[in-house]
């Protein structure tokens, strides 16, 4: 009796593990790296930017920049595409919850009570640096047809006065202007003085301006320049300004102008402390400067015991900065 030997089973290819595979392999590592590289101190750098040293401007660059460093986070997911580890994940979400605790409420869109305010409990103000060739009379108008009770300007020459007063003086007969800001109102200014702000010549103005709801306290700036390595003088006018504020014991306080400073420079610290910046009513950062194609928001609108309506950016006219408008109602 023949015994048949059993049928020999086929071999099972062996699994790959060619170059192709460590080619893979490789390319993972190498992606996770580099979201970890990217990623991790994206983050640190942006949660801690005002302790970046200034040493070139370097702190100064870091902190006005610091609302683009989004356009980072696409880039991290699609090197999270490639890593697809625990890592890459690590090196994606770390700057994206800081982006979005900085920044994320500031972007949200606020709206528009403006109608659900009477007319006597609300004020409205505009502010626009009128730049080096702008037609003054052209963004004088631009910001008086906005329906701004309080129109602020900065950047005023001497030429620009006359132009100025001829477009503004009827519908607004109260006005004072120092040095190179001016302040027109369609309401009594009480008292107004010119601040140096620890500077040699007058930047600023604080007048007390009478509304129908009571009185409202009105600093116009326009901040000394501020490029790297060259900012001293406008950080100055900043810290002085922020302690002026601070000793206001009015309850109503507006503060606008061209601070040439974005909302993240460390120099605005002391100032958001005593008072806030409305949200856009559309949403986004409001950027203002350079007017063609605007990357930040040089000017802006503070307050201090009034409820923001609206707020917007409006027209350039012509000048390097684009103006903003906004509403307050003013609480009794």
């Amino acid at each position: 009796m023949s015994v048949m030997a059993p049928a020999a089973r086929p071999r099972r290819a062996p699994e790959s593990t060619g170059p192709t595979r460590r080619r893979v392999s490789l390319a993972r590592r190498r992606a996770t790296t580099l979201a970890l590289a990217v990623g991790v101190p994206l983050a640190l750098l942006t949660a801690a930017h005002a302790l970046v040293p200034d040493i070139l401007g370097l702190g100064l660059v870091w902190d006005n920049a610091l609302p683009w460093t989004w356009v980072v986070l696409p880039v991290l997911f699609l090197v999270l595409l490639v890593a697809r580890t625990p890592g890459a994940v690590i090196g994606l979400l770390a700057p994206t919850l800081v982006w979005a605790f900085l920044f994320g409420p500031g972007v949200v869109p606020m709206g528009d009570a403006r109608s659900a305010v009477p007319a006597e409990a609300s004020l409205t103000v505009a502010s626009q640096n009128l730049g080096p060739e702008g037609d003054p009379a052209v963004i004088a108008a631009s910001l008086q047809a906005s329906g701004a009770d309080l129109i602020a300007l900065q950047e005023i020459e001497d030429h620009d006065r006359e132009p100025l007063a001829a477009t503004l003086d009827e519908q607004y007969p109260y006005s004072v202007l120092t040095g190179t800001v001016g302040l027109w109102s369609r309401y009594p200014i009480a008292d107004s003085v010119g601040l140096k702000l620890g500077l040699d010549w007058y930047r600023a103005i604080n007048a007390v301006v009478d509304t129908p709801s009571g009185a409202v306290s009105v600093y116009v700036i326009h901040a000394d320049s501020a490029r790297p390595g060259a900012h001293a003088e406008r950080d100055v006018m900043l810290a002085e300004l922020a302690d002026t504020v601070a000793a206001n014991t009015r309850d109503r306080i507006v503060v606008m102008g061209d601070f040439n400073a974005s909302a993240s420079d460390r120099a605005l610290a002391a100032l958001q402390s005593e008072v806030s910046e409305p949200n856009q009513s559309e949403g986004g950062f409001g950027l203002t400067w350079p007017a063609g194609t605007p990357l930040m928001r040089l000017d802006h609108v503070f307050v201090r015991g009034m409820t923001a309506t609206h707020n917007a950016v409006g027209a350039a006219e012509g000048s390097d900065h684009h103006g903003i408008v906004s509403s307050f109602r003013l609480d009794r």
